[in-house]
């Protein structure tokens, strides 16, 4: 595996750049993609990919850290440290891969002695990254009861895809993820004709969805 770049070092908030990989490892560990937390977020596909790439500037925002710790039912300090020994990290990305792969990327920290130290190395392609619309045992179950909750009232109001998702767990397991309600709900969203379910933003710029 060779290097295709070797990035000078940049300075950001070591919080908020340990925050990312917190999170990371908490949806990896429930077997959540990065779509699917996306999804559950009310937020465009590719946006906790674009948080999680260490080239990228994007973060999560303290609206969001709210919002992550009602997603996986945690604590703050499972996805955010109250402090860290250094407020500031300087950081360089590495870009490795081998012929036919995709990108990896080997993360180095530069600590105040000047010794460069290895973070952590990940692959935004992997597995746990990848197609929303995956099936698993509970995909028809989840299906139907979403046709009956849009043959019913529940989405004359706007509802978000948490929302739907904890009514989703309530009624049918635990076991119930992220992709099995958004294949349910992209069967509603990608009716023709209605009724149908709407897709829009509210004050928050999360999707909700409702009947229309």
């Amino acid at each position: 595996m060779d290097s295709l770049s070797n990035d000078v070092f940049f300075s950001i908030s070591a919080i908020e750049f340990e925050k990312v990989y917190m999170v990371m490892d908490k949806r990896i560990a429930l077997g959540y993609s990065g779509r699917d937390l996306s999804f559950l977020l009310g937020y465009r596909p590719l946006y906790v990919r674009d948080v999680e790439d260490p080239r990228h500037m994007l973060r999560y925002t303290p609206k969001d850290t709210n919002y992550l710790q009602l997603i996986f039912d945690c604590k703050l300090e499972e996805i955010m440290l109250p402090k860290t020994v250094e407020s500031v990290y300087r950081i360089r990305v590495d870009t490795l891969i081998r012929e036919g792969d995709n990108p990896i990327y080997k993360i180095s920290r530069k600590l105040n002695n000047n010794t460069v130290v290895s973070y952590r190395t990940i692959n935004l392609n992997e597995d746990t990254n990848g197609s929303l619309l995956k099936a698993t045992v509970k995909s028809e179950l989840v299906l139907d009861y979403i046709r009956d909750l849009f043959e019913g009232n529940y989405f004359n109001e706007p509802k978000t895809a948490l929302e739907v998702f904890n009514k989703c767990k309530k009624k049918l397991g635990e076991s119930v993820q992220p992709c099995d309600l958004a294949c349910a709900i992209a069967f509603y969203t990608a009716k023709r004709k209605s009724p149908k379910l709407n897709q829009v933003k509210n004050k928050s710029s999360r999707t909700v969805y409702s009947k229309g």
